[in-house]
C-alpha cells in the first residue's frame, strides 16, 4: 500500500510539471527574409567595365602596331592598360557585392502597426517579422533615402514545437503588390523562417 501511495505521488508530480500547462501563452512572431538588389547600379558598372575592356583592346592593338623600338610609348600604354585592368577588377568586385544583396537598409516601417525597425549595419538579407494576428501586411522600406512599398499575403497557423510550446507560424507567403521594379517571389513551401523574397530596384 505504501508503494502504491509513492507511485501516485510520483505520477502527480510528473503531471504538475507538464511543460504544456501554460504553453499556449508562448508565441513568437513568424519572419520572412528580404533581399534587395540594386540592378541599376550593377548595369552602370557593367557598362563602364565594357567601355574599359574596349579601351584595353584598342591599347593592345596600338601596342602591336608599334615598332618594338618605341619603348617609351609601349611602356606608357602598358601603364594605362594596367590601370584600366585594376579599375575593372574593382568594378567586378563591386558587382559581386551588389549581386549578393549587401547594402544598408535605413528603415522598415510596418503600416497599420505604427512601428518600424531601423538598422545601423549592412547585410545581404533582412529578417522581417510577420504579424501573428494579421495586424499588418504592408511595409515601407527605405534605402538611401528612397522609400518603396511591399504588400504580403500569408496564412497564420499554430504549431507545437519539441518543447511543446505553441508557436504562431505563417505559410503561403507571397508578395501581392510592390513598388520595386521586379522581384523573385516565393513559389512553393513558402513558410516563415524558410522564405526569402528578392526585390530589384
Amino acid at each position: 500500500m505504501k508503494n502504491v501511495f509513492i507511485i501516485l505521488i510520483i505520477f502527480f508530480w510528473i503531471g504538475s510539471c507538464d511543460p504544456c500547462d501554460d504553453c499556449d501563452a508562448i508565441s513568437f512572431e513568424p519572419t520572412v527574409s528580404f533581399v534587395f538588389i540594386n540592378q541599376d547600379s550593377i548595369a552602370e558598372l557593367e557598362a563602364l567595365s565594357t567601355i574599359n575592356s574596349l579601351d584595353i583592346e584598342t591599347i593592345n592593338s596600338t601596342i602591336a602596331a608599334l615598332d618594338p623600338s618605341e619603348v617609351e610609348k609601349i611602356d606608357s600604354l602598358n601603364e594605362v592598360k594596367s590601370k584600366l585592368d585594376s579599375i575593372n577588377a574593382v568594378y567586378s568586385s563591386t558587382q559581386s557585392t551588389m549581386n549578393s544583396g549587401l547594402l544598408k537598409v535605413d528603415q522598415v516601417a510596418f503600416l497599420g502597426a505604427n512601428s518600424s525597425l531601423t538598422f545601423e549595419d549592412s547585410a545581404t538579407a533582412w529578417t522581417i517579422p510577420l504579424s501573428y494576428n494579421g495586424a499588418f501586411t504592408q511595409y515601407e522600406v527605405t534605402i538611401a533615402g528612397v522609400t518603396e512599398t511591399i504588400e504580403l499575403t500569408y496564412d497564420n497557423y499554430q504549431e507545437v514545437d519539441q518543447e511543446r510550446n505553441v508557436l504562431i507560424r505563417a505559410e503561403n507567403i507571397r508578395v501581392v503588390n510592390t513598388s520595386y521594379d521586379s522581384l523573385i517571389n516565393c513559389e512553393e513551401n513558402c513558410v516563415d523562417g524558410e522564405t526569402t523574397l528578392t526585390f530589384y530596384f
